[in-house]
């Protein structure tokens, strides 16, 4: 019971903000907000009674820390790697218009970097490999299953600036590095390695934005 509500809520959190995102089309303070009360407040509200133990972030010891460093400046390489790849089947022009549809431009954008950087890195860690694990009991569903939900998310976000093999190598991609971010936590008990990967991750992703909006 306890594994079936915790799917349910996560994909209703998910519908939810796809249809923000894709549907309603509003500006990005707005799903930001929408985002903190589905994947945070909701959640905080509904289960601070059982506690949160992946949240005893000083309990993370050394070695998942230090395993979390050498991966997140991995990833954050193979991701500009990639854009760089991959950059001639990208339609930059429509990301950059959507992106000014939300009211990202020049001039807000390092308030979105900081943002996406510490805040929304932290609310998708504690929502899909926090709480999300939490209600799941075997192993293999806590590997595969928020992994799976987090790629989904994400490519539904991107849907309208890549292609159709773009988007299934970034769901393959996404899928592993959910999985890589589940598995450095599973030693730890907390969610501190995979916020660091994630950080790191979203550096990568900085970067390209940097060269996209300054840039090109």
């Amino acid at each position: 019971m306890r594994t079936f509500i915790g799917v349910l809520a996560t994909i209703a959190s998910i519908a939810i903000l796809i249809w923000i995102e894709q549907v309603l089309e509003v500006a990005y303070i707005l799903k930001t907000m929408a985002k903190a009360i589905l994947f945070l407040l909701i959640p905080f509200l509904l289960f601070r009674k059982n506690g949160f133990p992946f949240f005893r972030l000083r309990q993370t010891d050394r070695k998942s820390m230090n395993i979390a460093i050498v991966s997140g400046i991995a990833i954050m390489g193979m991701i500009v790697a990639t854009f760089i790849i991959l950059k001639p089947f990208i339609d930059i022009d429509a990301l950059l218009d959507d992106l000014a549809d939300a009211g990202v431009t020049s001039i807000v954008f390092p308030f979105v970097g900081f943002y996406i950087l510490f805040g929304n890195s932290l609310l998708e860690e504690f929502f899909f490999r926090g709480l999300l694990p939490s209600f799941l009991d075997r192993p293999m569903l806590r590997l595969l299953l928020p992994s799976f939900f987090f790629a989904i998310y994400h490519i539904a976000i991107f849907l309208p600036w890549f292609s159709t093999p773009i988007l299934l190598l970034a769901v393959v991609g996404l899928w592993i590095g959910g999985i890589i971010f589940q598995l450095v936590n599973e030693r730890s008990g907390t969610i501190l390695p995979s916020w660091i990967i994630h950080m790191f991750a979203d550096v990568g992703v900085l970067i390209v934005g940097v060269y996209m909006i300054y840039f090109y």
